[in-house]
């Protein structure tokens, strides 16, 4: 019984590590704006970082549907109920990100036509 505790937490860790992933990868978006003057080159980091985010809340997405039924019974009826609100925590945080994503990009424009 000692190992269950990792595949019941295993859920709450995936979203964990996607919360930390997001708030890096906006702090990054921030940084980029001012550091970055290249617009190329700016874009393409700016669409890196949304891949590599995206494809991170894909796999916690998975980790979450694919760990839930192996869980103690108690924390399966817990990330059943809620499931569909954490689809829409992954996806708010990924819509937060592409907004920093497309404001990072617009902000040079704005400093070179001011």
């Amino acid at each position: 019984m000692k190992y269950l505790i990792v595949i019941d937490m295993l859920p709450t860790y995936g979203l964990l590590c996607y919360l930390l992933v997001s708030i890096c990868i906006t702090l990054a978006f921030r940084w980029l704006a001012h550091a970055c003057e290249d617009q190329r080159r700016l874009r393409f980091a700016v669409i890196a970082l949304l891949v590599g985010s995206l494809s991170v809340a894909l796999l916690t997405g998975c980790v979450y549907t694919i760990a839930m039924p192996y869980a103690q019974p108690d924390m399966v009826d817990f990330y059943r109920a809620y499931r569909p609100a954490v689809l829409v925590f992954l996806t708010g945080l990924f819509c937060v990100q592409s907004v920093f994503g497309v404001a990072a990009v617009q902000a040079p424009r704005k400093r070179h036509n001011a």
